[in-house]
């Protein structure tokens, strides 16, 4: 294999690419790049056997065809390299040279024959065309609430529904639930219903663009789902265990509902959390006539309290809740002013903003 290149043009797709290896992987292959060059380009994928990429880019000459695969170091290699013209070099052995003005490097390879490329199935169910920005929207106002570890693998996740001309993307992690549904203008003959791993939604999240005009093709798969963006394929495999009932955790009516400005409650929540413990978090909010009272306390450190003006008109009533929790809700939200739903000091509350028949989110007290 022979190339020509220049350095941002052979960055790039190596810099996206590194995110697909598996971190903790004792197989070489896994922790190594597949590089091929064929008449139209090069393609570059990696992959943790769970998800994979392959990745077309244009490079300025190829002289001569073929593959291997490369170390992640020639992603700092290439950092390091100076702004010019890269020859890429490799031979029958997998000893890749690059070259530069007034340097060259030396690594060696890896056969690309056993690199184990993860393949899409025969059967396509569908095949789906949404805008980026979709995508976007439905990745922000939900993945945050999903569980971060493998403890529970259903919830390790993000869960899409498919039907007719509406997605719903709901995210959990066992102590707050967002729920957001959107309409679309597809028409899908029947209902899909998968759950992409929290780690493959994240990698999707840093590649596609908040744009309308730019659409990601999704190719739906029993237990594989490809996203193709631009020059970029993503497929991954789904976690093919059942997801909870979510109707049944959200709430449908309420007793209690008050408006607050969003960055009074931000702005309060951040101070007065400062002092509550480091491991729960507790903030306890207090509702009375167009009021809001924030409190935190923890042991041997001290505490701290803020009063907000809000619209309520309704019982007294205190409630606790994670800070985290409140902060992480708030920060993704578009509208100046958020409601916050109750029942009770014990119940689920429900967190959404005016006119949102789209949006909602569910959060779990703490008992005190």
């Amino acid at each position: 294999m022979k190339i020509k290149t220049n350095k941002n043009e052979i960055l790039s797709p190596f810099l996206i690419a590194q995110y697909f290896i598996s971190p903790t992987s004792t197989l070489p292959l896994l922790s190594n790049i597949l590089f091929e060059a064929e008449e139209d380009g090069i393609y570059i994928s990696a992959t943790d056997m769970d998800m994979s990429v392959r990745i077309k880019s244009k490079v300025d000459k190829i002289e001569e065809i073929g593959k291997t695969t490369i170390p992640k170091k020639i992603i700092s290699i290439l950092k390091e390299a100076p702004d010019s013209e890269i020859k890429i070099d490799v031979d029958k052995n997998d000893n890749i040279k690059l070259q530069w003005k007034g340097g060259y490097c030396k690594i060696l390879g890896l056969p690309a024959e056993d690199f184990p490329v993860l393949k899409a199935e025969n059967n396509k169910l569908s095949k789906i065309k949404i805008s980026q920005k979709t995508l976007k929207e439905i990745i922000k106002y939900t993945s945050f609430a999903a569980l971060k570890d493998s403890t529970k693998r259903n919830l390790n996740g993000v869960f899409l529904k498919f039907e007719n001309n509406t997605i719903e993307t709901v995210a959990t992690d066992a102590h707050r639930l967002s729920f957001y549904k959107i309409e679309t203008k597809l028409d899908i003959k029947s209902k899909f219903e998968y759950i992409i791993p929290l780690k493959t939604i994240n990698e999707i999240s840093k590649i596609i663009e908040e744009k309308e005009d730019k659409e990601i093709e999704l190719n739906l798969y029993e237990k594989l789902i490809e996203f193709k963006i631009d020059n970029i394929d993503i497929l991954t495999r789904i976690i093919d265990e059942k997801y909870p009932n979510y109707n049944q955790v959200i709430p449908k009516e309420f007793t209690i509902n008050a408006i607050v400005k969003r960055i009074d409650f931000e702005s309060a929540l951040k101070r007065v959390s400062m002092i509550s413990s480091d491991k729960t978090r507790i903030v306890t909010l207090k509702f009375e006539k167009n009021k809001m009272f924030v409190y935190a306390q923890a042991q041997d450190e001290g505490e701290a309290y803020e009063e907000i003006d809000i619209k309520y008109d309704g019982t007294p009533i205190d409630i606790t809740f994670n800070s985290n929790y409140l902060l992480d809700v708030l920060k993704v939200l578009p509208a100046e002013e958020v409601e916050i739903k109750l029942n009770s000091s014990t119940d689920p509350g429900v967190i959404t903003y005016q006119d949102s028949k789209n949006f909602v989110y569910v959060i779990m007290p703490i008992r005190k």
